[in-house]
């Protein structure tokens, strides 16, 4: 089965505060996804909102812009400029804020149940050590943690 291509409008993705979950959740799956495509954002955003649930008490801007689970945040990682300084006349980040509202209303939850993920091509970190990913999905394997 073939997914339909989404194509965004430039110049559509909404101006929202610096502090919006919906923003600093459509950036953090942007930097880490957008060269993927729509269903590893979608993949992304669906982990971020377990993770948040799986973090009473903390919102979903503390949760995405936390380094330990979207490296991106972190001011020393090479996409930390390219994520903060990106706008709505690129497309792929038009997309990542579509997926971002629909996730935060309730995306399907693709990753079953993951709260933390690991890009493939990197080193498998202390905290994954034993654990088997529930998911993987362009490049990336999915972990609950």
């Amino acid at each position: 089965m073939t997914r339909p291509m989404l194509v965004p409008e430039p110049d559509r993705a909404p101006s929202l505060p610096a502090d919006s979950g919906q923003d600093a959740l459509a950036r953090a799956i942007w930097a880490h996804g957008h060269e993927r495509g729509v269903r590893a954002m979608e993949a992304l955003a669906a982990m971020a909102l377990n993770a948040r649930h799986a973090l009473p008490g903390r919102s979903l801007v503390q949760v995405v812009r936390d380094p330990a689970l979207f490296p991106a945040w972190g001011p020393a990682d090479p996409r930390h400029g390219l994520m903060l300084a990106v706008d709505g006349s690129d497309l792929s980040f038009a997309a990542a804020h579509r997926i971002a509202r629909r996730a935060i209303g309730g995306l399907d939850l693709i990753v079953s149940g993951a709260n933390r993920f690991l890009d493939e091509a990197d080193p498998l970190p202390a905290w994954a050590d034993g654990l088997m990913p529930v998911a993987a999905l362009a490049g990336f394997s999915f972990y609950r943690v």
